[in-house]
């Protein structure tokens, strides 16, 4: 059956009145036919080929191309940076750390982001960025999106800004995104951000890295805060994207160590304040000031501020150059404690023999040399004590003259014997060395003595002047100024500096005693009496110098420059701690600003020994460190508080450290409270802190300040220890100040 309706049907379509012959021809054409249209066909894509290969050739973007293959640019392998260590006060708290920053990336090629999970989540997410950053509109969002999907983009950068931590949280929960890399194409790239928690204090001394390699702490110890960076295998996946790819070969970076300085933030941010509020209301050109512990040399303040006149007039102090160890000048008359010791050490002069000061002027023999006193009139016949103590100009130059006049090297050689030549060799970048200069140089002539008595004719930087006062407050010990105590890492100390002494007695101790005796007369009865007072005993040398600048000498502009510091130590009893101050002036013709030491740079001397007074409880009463107590005693201290009506101060912040905190020293809150972040309106009553628009950190603790302004996107720039009490926004960045 199946067999005839087969021959029905061919006999139906063929036709059987045409030859076999012909049959045959038109088979054969018909098969030539579509033999030669699979031809041309294939003729045509072999000339497409040729010349797509013939452009590729020669072509521009040939060549880019076979560079990047010959290059190994699709795949490579490229440097994972290595988290830079930080730099930590003496008390470990933090003065330049490195923080990890975030920008989201997505694959809108991914293999587990269908359409159908793309179209369901793209308004939502739109809405989602828009809210977030507020830099566009969610419609405009959404454009983006849609069009980098329908292309099947890879790798589309979709923040406008990088992120914090905190708000990558908030992020990676928007819908698409929360379906993570594979279902949602959601990439994050992180880059890392160095940040200054106390702004740009101390900046020169903490230091920045730039194109010039930088300055400061970060510089010194660059190799040692860099760490080693990894390798990592990576692949070109979209522009100028870069991927990761697992490798055998891929080297895990080691975070680089962290340094501990000896820079105490406190007394810091003192000393810059001090600093800054005395140059400001003397229109000085720069000032420093360095605090050096006694014993030890460890450097716990060193502030450098000078003027800058911005184009519209205006003034303002900024730390852009480290004065206190890269100024080398002429003292001026905090030299004279040296020449006082070269007196009483090495010829031997009697502390009360007297010399004649005249009225105030004199001309010295041989060479007529004119040498005046501040005073009018003079002080008359004075004893070497009261010379040093009134700091006389002629006093010192009749001395050094009557006991070096005859050998002026016996006196220099002096002078290289205590080191004073010699450079620190410090912990920082920018060190100068001083200029001591000798008989034979060829710059020395018949005048050079003389001046050199009282502090002229010589170059010295602050912190060498500060480190031979601080010898005679160390019972003679010379010390080498320390900035770093440790490098660490996770496991440990690497490496520890030790005080290093470079002479262990400056001079003998019967000299040693009528130094310490002459300083403290400085104060109590000479040029220094501005750091007298009744809860600490201040030894301590005003000075006052002429500034030569360049080869215009000392008079410029019919005006002159002074430097006005003062140098000492204290507790004069027991010393623990000595500060040089150092400010420059320029005086024009009748003015009437102040320029001497003792009036220039005291109140900020002052100022600074005052703090560090009022955090030592050992020299008395503390004002703002309380001694040590148990936890049962503080507790008893904190109930006593409250019967008493004078309750403890209760920071602002998250609700639940806030409560729990409360509750610790037996405060109980009234009512309940609303919101996250909560601040104190009195012992038992708190509100919560508004969190629309920007809000106010103000009576909040850093942590949780922080915490409440990066949930708003803003950056945090914190300046100072304690709880918030300034807050001011600049742009997106946030200025709080800390007290």
């Amino acid at each position: 059956m199946m067999s005839s309706q087969h021959y029905q049907y061919r006999y139906r379509h063929t036709d059987t009145t045409r030859p076999d012959a012909d049959r045959r021809k038109d088979i054969r054409k018909e098969i030539y036919d579509r033999s030669m249209y699979l031809y041309y066909i294939f003729l045509l894509v072999g000339l497409v080929i040729v010349c797509r290969m013939l452009y590729i050739q020669y072509s521009a973007e040939g060549f880019s191309l076979r560079e990047e293959a010959r290059n190994g640019r699709s795949f490579g392998i490229r440097n994972t940076e290595a988290k830079r260590g930080d730099i930590l006060s003496h008390d470990n708290r933090m003065l330049a750390t490195t923080i990890p920053l975030y920008h989201i990336y997505m694959d809108f090629a991914a293999e587990g982001l269908d359409d159908d999970a793309f179209r369901a989540g793209v308004d939502s997410l739109s809405i989602c960025l828009s809210g977030f950053f507020k830099d566009r509109t969610a419609a405009a969002y959404r454009d983006s999106l849609a069009r980098w999907r329908t292309g099947r983009h890879r790798y589309k950068r979709i923040t406008p800004r990088r992120i914090n931590y905190i708000e990558l949280k908030e992020v990676v929960g928007f819908p698409i995104l929360r379906r993570g890399r594979n279902r949602g194409g959601m990439v994050i790239d992180t880059v890392q951000q160095r940040i200054f928690p106390n702004g740009d204090m101390a900046r020169r001394t903490i230091g920045r890295m730039n194109a010039k390699g930088g300055f400061g702490l970060e510089s010194f110890f660059d190799k040692e805060l860099s760490g080693v960076d990894g390798v990592t295998a990576v692949q070109k996946i979209s522009g100028n994207f870069w991927m990761p790819i697992p490798n055998p070969n891929n080297i895990t970076p080691i975070d680089g160590h962290d340094i501990v300085s000896t820079i105490d933030i406190e007394v810091q941010e003192v000393a810059e304040a001090a600093l800054r509020e005395q140059l400001e209301k003397h229109d000085a050109i720069w000032g420093t000031a360095i605090l050096m512990e006694v014993s030890t040399g460890q450097i716990r303040a060193i502030a450098n501020l000078n003027k800058q006149v911005r184009s519209n007039g205006s003034v303002r102090y900024i730390e852009d150059y480290n004065y206190g160890v890269g100024m080398n000048m002429e003292p001026g008359s905090t030299f004279k404690l040296v020449s006082l010791m070269a007196l009483l050490d090495d010829a031997k002069a009697d502390i009360n023999e007297m010399f004649d000061t005249g009225d105030g002027v004199a001309y010295l023999t041989p060479h007529k040399i004119k040498v005046s006193d501040t005073r009018r009139g003079g002080y008359g016949n004075i004893s070497l004590k009261r010379v040093f103590e009134v700091s006389s100009n002629i006093g010192f130059a009749k001395a050094i003259n009557k006991y070096y006049g005859h050998n002026p090297k016996r006196f220099t050689d002096y002078l290289y014997k205590l080191g004073l030549h010699k450079g620190y060799d410090l912990q920082l970048p920018g060190e100068v060395t001083p200029v001591i200069r000798r008989p034979g140089d060829r710059q020395w002539d018949g005048s050079t003595l003389t001046m050199m008595s009282f502090g002229y004719a010589m170059l010295m930087t602050p912190i060498h002047t500060l480190a031979i006062y601080n010898a005679i407050a160390n019972d003679g010990r010379y010390v080498k100024p320390l900035l770093v105590t440790e490098v660490r890492n996770s496991d440990g100390v690497v490496r520890s500096y030790a005080t290093e002494s470079l002479n262990e007695r400056i001079c003998s101790p019967g000299t040693l005693r009528f130094l310490q005796e002459s300083l403290e007369g400085v104060v109590n009865d000479g040029t220094a009496a501005v750091l007298r007072n009744d809860n600490y005993r201040v030894a301590g040398k005003t000075g006052t110098a002429q500034v030569a600048k360049g080869g215009k000498g000392y008079l410029v502009d019919g005006g002159r420059y002074y430097l006005g510091s003062i140098v000492g130590y204290f507790p004069a009893d027991k010393p623990k701690y000595s500060c040089i101050v150092a400010i420059e002036t320029y005086h024009p013709i009748g003015s009437t600003k102040v320029y001497y030491g003792g009036s220039l740079s005291g109140p900020v001397f002052r100022a600074i020994a005052d703090k560090v007074y009022s955090q030592s409880p050992d020299w008395g009463n503390s004002v703002s460190r309380p001694a040590r107590v148990s936890p049962q005693e503080r507790h008893r201290e904190q109930q006593a508080s409250l019967r008493a009506n004078t309750p403890p101060q209760v920071k602002g912040g998250r609700k639940g450290r806030v409560l729990s905190a409360s509750s610790k020293i037996g405060v109980r809150v009234k009512g309940s409270i609303s919101g996250d972040f909560v601040r104190s309106d009195s012992l038992h009553h708190m509100r919560p802190v508004p969190t629309h628009g920007v809000p106010d950190a103000r009576g909040m603790a850093l942590r949780d300040a922080v915490v409440l302004l990066e949930q708003k996107g803003l950056v945090v720039a914190p300046s100072g220890t304690g709880i918030v009490t300034e807050q001011r926004i600049k742009g997106d960045t946030v200025y709080l100040r800390l007290r």
